[in-house]
């Protein structure tokens, strides 16, 4: 791993003197095209540990991406991205298959896409990893937590889409995607699982079954210049996952199945040198429990989150943005009156950004926080004692990208 970081440094070097064109590699008379990024990040809390051990201030937020794309006939399209990430406890920086596809259209109203593809949702879903594309570091984690990239970005399988006129209405476009997810362990909801089981050697996590996600995502532009609204349906049928708890402390092997239907409503506005986003995003889990192949128990919980942002350009280099986001873990127990910590049921989150643009390849972003609620630090070892008392927390990141 620690070649891997060197190596990594050193791309971070070789961006630091390029441009922002492409690099381009001629193959007869086809053209590949290749782009990357590279960021480094800061992040400090008052309080607690959020994503990573922020309370002394923590370097471990970083990406980096390079992906290539080539159009070898008509309406066809072929593209990869590799990407490695670390972020307190997840990613730690090991390369993986962001997404490599094949995407094929028949006519502007429909097109095919195969793969490992990324997956629609929301503003952002898709494009989590462009710094780019929004003026904040952080975006609000109650919808796209920078943990859970395993679980929320890509699925192998396909895509169908298409982009539809409807005259003085607007247009609508949409996405229908379905494919197969595997999850690490040590991915963000497998971090998320082991911080509510006892430690080893009384427990531990066994992993997850490969599952199936669907879903599709519609855009509908109005008949307003810049305003355009959103939904999505998502459903995962069967996520089965495993865990032991050992005698005398639990049963011993533990299977729970949990299906997932979610739904995620956008709204955007972009008027002038102004950007207005508002998302609501809304999960049920229906889950059983077995226990030696037998129904043990089920449950039903709901958990939900949204936010409002608004942002300003300035001029080509300084933009500033705010937002304020809210999230639950149970909606049938917003105040957290069941919980050890009641703080652990929500999160509010106030944010500030400054966002400079130092070349068209270079972004530095500052950013400050105003939380209540622990509803997603999600690490008790390093937080033994949580209250709703407010706490702040600052984020800094520069990207480099080409």
């Amino acid at each position: 791993m620690k070649q891997l970081k060197t190596a990594l440094a050193a791309g971070v070097a070789a961006l630091a003197g390029t441009s922002a064109n492409a690099w381009e590699l001629s193959l007869g008379n086809q053209t590949v095209n290749f782009h990357g990024f590279a960021s480094q990040g800061f992040l400090y809390s008052s309080d607690y540990n959020y994503l990573g051990s922020t309370a002394n201030g923590s370097l471990s937020f970083n990406e980096f991406g390079l992906n290539a794309s080539i159009s070898p006939f008509k309406r066809t399209r072929i593209s990869a991205q590799a990407f490695a990430f670390d972020l307190g406890d997840v990613g730690d920086y090991k390369p993986f298959l962001d997404y490599a596809q094949v995407e094929y259209s028949f006519h502007d109203t429909f097109g095919v896409r195969g793969g490992r593809v990324r997956r629609p949702g929301g503003i952002y879903n898709h494009i989590q990893d462009v710094d780019l594309a929004r003026t904040s570091v952080l975006l609000p984690q109650g919808i796209y937590d920078a943990r859970w990239r395993d679980f929320s970005t890509s699925v192998d399988g396909g895509v169908l889409f298409g982009h539809i006129p409807a005259g003085r209405a607007g247009s609508v476009s949409y996405e229908a995607f379905g494919g197969v997810v595997s999850l690490s362990e040590e991915g963000g909801l497998g971090r998320l699982i082991q911080n509510g089981l006892p430690p080893a050697p009384i427990a531990s996590f066994d992993g997850f079954d490969t599952f199936v996600m669907l879903g599709l995502q519609l855009w509908w532009a109005t008949p307003v210049p810049g305003l355009r609204a959103g939904g999505l349906l998502g459903y995962v049928p069967d996520l089965t996952l495993h865990t032991t708890v050992n005698p005398p402390f639990g049963p011993g092997s533990i299977a729970q199945e949990l299906e997932v239907p979610f739904t995620q409503l956008s709204l955007e506005y972009l008027w002038k040198s102004w950007t207005f986003q508002a998302e609501y995003y809304f999960r049920t889990a229906n889950s059983q429990t077995f226990i030696g192949g037998t129904r043990a128990a089920s449950d039903q919980s709901h958990s939900d989150a949204w936010y409002v942002s608004a942002a300003y350009r300035f001029n080509p280099w300084l933009e500033v943005g705010s937002y304020y986001s809210e999230y639950y873990a149970d909606t049938s127990d917003r105040s957290g009156r069941n919980l050890a910590f009641r703080s652990d049921a929500y999160q509010r989150d106030t944010a500030l950004s400054v966002r400079f643009d130092i070349r068209d390849w270079w972004l530095i972003k500052l950013e400050g926080h105003y939380l209540r609620g622990t509803g997603l630090v999600q690490d008790n070892a390093r937080n033994p004692v949580r209250d709703d008392n407010g706490w702040w927390m600052f984020a800094a990141k520069t990207t480099l990208s080409f």
